[in-house]
């Protein structure tokens, strides 16, 4: 199963609370990395989740190197400790341009979600300007979607997330949807093409939808709880990069508008 945007990305595992049989040990799984696809599952294996429900993660920062630690729980958990403290700010090149919009994980829901991420694309243009054309959408399995692009870290870190907040807060008025409030460099947002187990809609995956007639038959895949639908739903080279973007001319005005 094709996935896309891990490449020196920290990958994480988290339980699918409510999907199912309850774990009977709810560990997260931190600290680990892949360098293509097919890591994915063997990584599950090594780590004894293939047969759990846990839905699988990245860091919304991209670093310079992902260091691999050993899978031995007490030196792993050491050495990434060690990292997170010491290296792992100092080693960010680029930031996710991440908008997340949550509703109810139901068909209406999904309806009213839908209807907020294209006021938000209406909008993006008179705030980003022609740089909202390389942002891409989202379904994150469950609740909502997500509007992804790509900041090189030209400035600081800190600068990217002030901007990408006032840029959500600024969306709310009209979407209300958008979460405001996950501005934060150590951010996780679900793994593009992975799958995503939802108590709602059964096992589903993180997709590309572009448009009403995509969205349409996501709505039919998830009423009928369509797991073929998604497992065949490709990800196009479109979707394998997310496109850079440069917040750089951007500037918050209290009250105001760019």
């Amino acid at each position: 199963m094709k996935l896309a945007e891990f490449k020196n990305r920290e990958v994480v595992f988290l339980p699918a609370k409510g999907f199912g049989k309850k774990e009977k040990k709810e560990h997260s799984f931190r600290g680990h990395t892949i360098s293509c696809s097919e890591n994915l599952e063997v990584l599950k294996k090594l780590l004894r989740l293939e047969n759990k429900t846990y839905n699988s993660y990245v860091s919304i920062m991209t670093y310079s190197e992902m260091p691999r630690f050993p899978l031995n729980f007490t030196k792993h958990a050491k050495l990434f400790k060690e990292w997170w403290k010491e290296k792992r700010l100092d080693s960010i090149v680029k930031c996710d341009m991440f908008l997340d919009f949550d509703g109810e994980a139901t068909i209406e829901g999904t309806i009213k979600t839908w209807e907020d991420v294209k006021i938000a694309l209406d909008t993006l243009p008179e705030l980003i300007g022609e740089q909202a054309k390389y942002l891409r959408v989202f379904y994150s399995g469950n609740k909502g979607f997500h509007i992804l692009g790509k900041c090189k870290v030209d400035t600081t870190v800190k600068d990217l997330l002030l901007k990408q907040q006032d840029i959500a807060d600024k969306l709310s008025i009209l979407a209300p949807s958008v979460d405001t409030c996950i501005y934060d460099p150590a951010r996780l947002r679900k793994l593009i093409g992975s799958v995503v187990y939802s108590k709602t809609f059964g096992k589903t995956r993180v997709i590309p939808v572009s448009n009403d007639k995509e969205f349409k038959e996501l709505l039919i895949a998830l009423e009928t709880k369509d797991e073929e639908w998604f497992n065949n739903k490709p990800l196009s080279a479109t979707h394998s990069v997310i496109n850079s973007i440069n917040l750089s001319k951007y500037k918050i005005k209290n009250g105001g508008e760019q």
